[in-house]
């Protein structure tokens, strides 16, 4: 799954290549993906891309007089290819430009959704106004964090995948952000120390900015559609690794709150 830093590269490239374009048609052959695709249409079709823009794990195309939010799910991707290009079976969604290109989202499971905003609605209605601070923010509030925990009787790990304490973090960085805090992801949320949060919190900003800069993480079922590869894979501590790094022991590789884990029994308290 496309996790933070991977969706801001999308995000990245598909502004560079989008912005100024306008949407002339679309064609869609999955309806679920778009939440109700009429006045989805009729407020995207003819509208101008200004820019593409991020909030954690969510898409944000800007038009002219609004937006539409697009979540990528466990497969979504995205192609931007000449008018000619032939739709493939999992192609499902396709954005006629008016350069005579096209933008096509791709999503084998289906899971993926997009939905039309105002410019007003964007940040102020679910589901981003649920979401919590971006997990590589600096605008964090450390004691409303740390008081949120208090009555939180399951691990850390599953806390930090609950987009609604902070956005971003997938069950790949949540694994490094751990490991490189020195914290058990079994550890029960309500046990964790204020410098401990404190902690979680620094390192997220570290992982997830560096991630960035290398274009993500190209393991699994996540590969740029757009012509960029991630390298952060080579950086990696824990997430996929047999051994430790530092202490030379092998990790404990269990399922967390269904999520496969990797960690340290020695390093990580």
């Amino acid at each position: 799954m496309p996790e933070l830093p991977e969706v801001e590269v999308v995000r990245a490239t598909l502004e560079n290549q989008l912005a100024g374009l306008t949407i002339l048609g679309i064609d869609c052959y999955y309806e679920p993906i778009i939440e109700n695709l009429v006045v989805f249409k009729t407020k995207v079709i003819d509208r101008k891309i200004c820019a593409v823009k991020r909030y954690a794990k969510y898409l944000i195309f800007i038009l002219e007089d609004g937006a539409f939010l697009s979540h990528l799910r466990m497969e979504g991707k995205y192609f931007y290819v000449p008018k000619d290009y032939p739709i493939s079976k999992h192609q499902h969604i396709v954005f006629h430009l008016s350069n005579g290109n096209k933008l096509i989202y791709q999503d084998v499971r289906k899971f993926g959704r997009m939905e039309y905003k105002s410019l007003d609605e964007i940040y102020s209605t679910p589901p981003i106004s649920k979401l919590g601070v971006e997990a590589n923010s600096k605008e964090y509030n450390l004691e409303e964090l740390y008081q949120k925990l208090a009555n939180k009787r399951i691990p850390i790990k599953t806390i930090l995948l609950n987009q609604e304490f902070i956005s971003g973090l997938g069950n790949i960085y949540v694994d490094e952000v751990l490991y490189a805090s020195h914290i058990c992801p079994l550890r029960i949320g309500a046990e964790i120390k204020k410098e401990e949060l404190e902690q979680i919190l620094l390192m997220s900003q570290a992982i997830l900015d560096e991630a960035i800069r290398q274009k993500g993480t190209t393991i699994r079922s996540y590969t740029s559609s757009l012509g960029v590869s991630g390298n952060y894979q080579t950086f990696l501590k824990a997430h996929s690794k047999e051994f430790c790094p530092i202490c030379e022991k092998r990790l404990i590789i269990e399922k967390i709150g269904g999520r496969t884990s990797y960690y340290c029994k020695k390093c990580q308290r």
